[in-house]
């Protein structure tokens, strides 16, 4: 029986360095880096992007999703962008990015309208669900959560990154895929510190690059994973890329960036989003379980109420608001939605005080 020798299959390029320059350097290969390559070549500039992964499936959408949430300028919205930005940054206290829910809010069908233009699929062509309630007969256009206000469509995930793939192909944008950025680079000009570029490493080859450029757009992942107690359990982790450790953040923090919205604290058990469950790996109330029906251990159901106490008979009523209520939220950016968008709170005992009641107790 012979023994067989593995053979490397990149080409040792250890000690080997390229200088790269251009206009706009992306760091980051996820659908806010492709974005901003693909808006900075509309512009005429020359784009280098860097990925460590694979951009065609590289990201938190790398694996495709259903939803895209905040579509609020589509044909069939109820609400405007303005009624969903204020309620996200109410639903926080006011600890939120009011400007980025806005834009989010204000553009996100824009940007479904684009990835339908690279060749992503947004809508039911062919009439798969015809007749569902959720969709719309007219456009095509389907919707998740609220389908009365239709804000939030159901989409074909799977299909966006590699048609940004193509897009970035088709505009001339330079990808550097595989490859790790591992620093910022800076420059002193009249007195201030300005960003220069990056430097970084192929993965496979381990060969040395040296990005220079005009502009730098840092689009590298919060860090998902940090906090958690053993980060190989993917069932314990973040909708996120087992890559998203967090280094984009070091790379800002040693150049000097200056960090904002550092100020929310949130609880810390089992999620890094201070969820006090396991997170998207498992299934969540705010996504993926809802609006699902729910038995106790015995095997009966449990019942499914609105947020003011009404049991709901059918699947169909989940996905309405309360009468009164305009319009409810859903989502992965809602941990603690307040009354006028899901519901008062309830309590089991009248030892806590007015407004400070124990979490224990809420039901």
């Amino acid at each position: 029986m012979s023994a067989e020798t593995y053979s490397w299959p990149y080409a040792n390029e250890i000690g080997d360095e390229e200088t790269v320059t251009s206009d706009v350097l992306v760091l980051g290969g996820g659908l806010a880096g492709c974005f901003a390559a693909i808006a900075a070549a509309r512009k005429g500039k020359s784009v280098v992007l860097v990925e460590k992964g694979a951009v065609e499936r590289s990201g938190s959408a790398g694996t495709g999703f259903d939803h895209w949430e905040s579509a609020c300028t589509n044909p069939c919205s109820g609400v405007t962008p303005e009624e969903i930005a204020e309620a996200y940054v109410h639903e926080q206290d006011w600890y939120s990015n009011g400007i980025a829910h806005y834009i989010e809010c204000r553009e996100g069908y824009d940007r479904l309208l684009d990835l339908e233009s690279f060749g992503g699929k947004v809508r039911d062509t062919g009439d798969e669900f015809k007749g569902a309630e959720f969709r719309d007969e007219k456009t095509k256009l389907m919707f998740a959560y609220d389908y009365k206000n239709k804000f939030t469509l159901r989409v074909w995930g799977t299909t966006f990154k590699p048609a940004l793939a193509r897009e970035l192909k088709r505009l001339g944008v330079k990808v550097y895929e595989r490859t790790e950025a591992t620093a910022l680079l800076t420059a002193v000009k009249d007195g201030k510190k300005k960003g220069a570029g990056a430097c970084g490493m192929d993965v496979h080859t381990g060969k040395f690059y040296i990005f220079r450029s005009k502009a730098t757009i840092l689009t590298m992942s919060r860090p998902a994973r940090v906090w958690l107690f053993n980060p190989d359990l993917v069932g314990l982790c973040e909708f996120r890329p087992m890559q998203s450790i967090g280094s984009g953040h070091a790379m800002g923090w040693r150049a000097g960036v200056e960090f904002t919205m550092m100020e929310k604290s949130v609880r810390a058990e089992f999620s890094g989003a201070g969820r006090s469950f396991p997170a998207y790996g498992t299934g969540n109330n705010h996504n993926t379980w809802y609006a699902a029906t729910m038995v106790d251990a015995r095997g009966v159901e449990i019942p499914y109420v609105d947020r003011d106490g009404k049991e709901l008979k059918t699947v169909s009523e989940r996905y309405y608001p309360a009468r009164g209520q305009k319009f409810f939220l859903k989502g992965g950016v809602i941990d603690n939605p307040k009354y006028e968008y899901r519901g008062r709170k309830l309590w089991t005992s009248r030892t806590d005080p007015p407004g400070i009641p124990s979490r224990s107790m809420r039901i």
